[in-house]
């Protein structure tokens, strides 16, 4: 972590795929990496430095060697080891950090003047309470928690990082992370594209039937047939996805074995735009199911294509819950490199991110009523180009609209759309419980269009009763 993050912190936002009484307090500890027994403090050398990390498997053994050393060598060794930035635990960018579950840095190799000091309100370049996150997710014992973060490695520019986190002792853990330019941080989008594509029927369907199963059959039993990856239940695009209540990861075939195997928490994970799934999700599954959308990866002509990913969601019972996810029917044609009429999007994350906090600040400093008028006026100080912010009250009731003048005045609340997802309120939700972002389908009103096109949402809020959103259409090529 660098000094460098709290020049970029901002606004403290709300997660998620996961708090306002949606969430679990956090669990002590689960001891998932105890040493052997009869262990003693103070016997075990310093491991070699890591080979070059550039997938979570790597890191995942980087974070638990650097968590043993810890519980065998005891607190004050270990941090000491932490912290020598010529040592065995720092690698080029990567290096083990180290923080006390009260929010105070212990080891921060590359940045020891923050040693000592209290990081817990720190947040990333798009107000994800980054330190929070990774304490809420080091409790369950061991994680990741995705965020934007400078890269030291490439002039500090802020990119997306994904950090694995081990609890130690209950007392602090460690941690460490790879960044988007330098390791592939987001394995579990990659979907397999070949044979029959399925339809959205067909992904409901598919998840009910594994709901079914795993409720007619001993949990283990249940979990190890989702495990299988060259069982009945992979599928082309689909595969099951197991967790429990709190996002640790109970089944993940075909993305990652080492998810599942190392019960690793994902409740903290993003996707590539920042939308909380597993707590979204979760929090769905908590509900009764329901539909969610992320990104899902594809590479069309060497390019990276993050196309629509439907996702829907059941509970088994109180305890865990599956989903599954395709990309949707529209776009399944971009993967067999038809990019004819793919509404490529022409406004970043950051632009969307900017408006609409520059919009907060503009209704805090001028009150309600003439921050509706300047947002109702297409050529007020709100639009730019093709991006524009509108505001709605938290009861889903819209307030005011550049564009989409028939919506003002009308409430949305239990707004669904064609494929069944809950759009106000999947909306409210990433306000309260995530990072503010989401993705829907939606016509783009400021051209008077009525094909639904992906979106990007971003919304915060002005104060307790009332939000203002923006969004950024199509879909993300890199």
């Amino acid at each position: 972590m660098t000094l460098r993050q709290f020049l970029i912190v901002a606004s403290l936002l709300v997660m998620v795929i996961l708090a306002a009484g949606c969430i679990q307090s956090p669990q002590p500890a689960v001891n998932t990496t105890s040493p052997p027994a009869g262990t003693t403090p103070g016997v075990s050398a310093l491991p070699s430095p890591p080979a070059n990390v550039t997938n979570t498997t790597g890191l995942i053994a980087f974070v638990h060697r650097a968590a043993t050393y810890a519980r065998e060598n005891g607190k004050a060794k270990a941090i000491a080891a932490f912290n020598n930035p010529n040592g065995s635990f720092v690698a080029g960018n990567l290096y083990i950090f180290a923080e006390d579950y009260n929010g105070t840095a212990l080891a921060e190799p590359l940045e020891p003047g923050i040693i000592g000091t209290n990081i817990s309100g720190m947040t990333d370049s798009f107000g994800t309470p980054l330190v929070r996150n990774l304490q809420e997710t080091a409790r369950f014992g061991r994680g990741f928690v995705s965020y934007a973060y400078p890269n030291p490695g490439k002039n500090a520019t802020v990119e997306s990082k994904l950090s694995v986190v081990e609890d130690v002792d209950g007392t602090y853990y460690v941690g460490a992370g790879i960044y988007t330019s330098d390791a592939d941080i987001y394995p579990s989008v990659v979907l397999n594209m070949s044979g029959e594509q399925p339809g959205v029927d067909d992904l409901v369907t598919y998840v009910k039937n594994a709901v079914a199963y795993a409720r007619s059959n001993e949990k283990e039993k249940a979990l190890a047939v989702f495990n299988d990856s060259k069982g009945s239940y992979l599928q082309g695009q689909l595969a099951v996805m197991a967790f429990d209540m709190n996002g640790t990861n109970l089944a993940g075939p075909p993305y990652a074995a080492d998810v599942a195997a190392n019960r690793i928490n994902l409740i903290n994970y993003h996707d590539p735009d920042g939308v909380d799934t597993i707590r979204g999700m979760r929090d769905i599954a908590r509900s009764g199911g329901g539909f969610l959308y992320t990104v899902a990866r594809v590479t069309v002509d060497g390019k990276d294509v993050y196309l629509p990913k439907i996702d829907y969601a059941e509970p088994v019972d109180d305890s865990w819950w599956l989903f599954s996810g395709i990309i949707d029917p529209e776009y399944t044609g971009v993967v067999t490199g038809n990019l004819t009429g793919l509404p490529v999007r022409n406004t970043t994350r950051t632009e969307v991110y900017d408006l609409v906090n520059e919009a907060v600040a503009y209704a805090q400093a001028n009150g309600k009523e003439k921050t509706l008028a300047a947002i109702d006026d297409p050529h007020g100080p709100f639009v730019r180009n093709n991006l524009s912010v509108w505001a709605e009250s938290t009861d889903g009731t819209v307030l005011a609209d550049p564009y989409w003048k028939v919506s003002i005045g009308q409430n949305y609340i239990d707004d669904t759309d064609i494929h069944g997802l809950k759009t106000t309120k999947i909306g409210l939700e990433s306000m309260q419980n995530g990072t503010g972002f989401s993705h829907m389908l939606f016509p783009d009103t400021a051209v008077n269009g009525t094909a639904l096109i992906p979106k990007l949402i971003y919304q915060k809020a002005v104060d307790e009763s009332w939000w203002i959103g923006s969004g950024a259409y199509g879909v993300e090529v890199q």
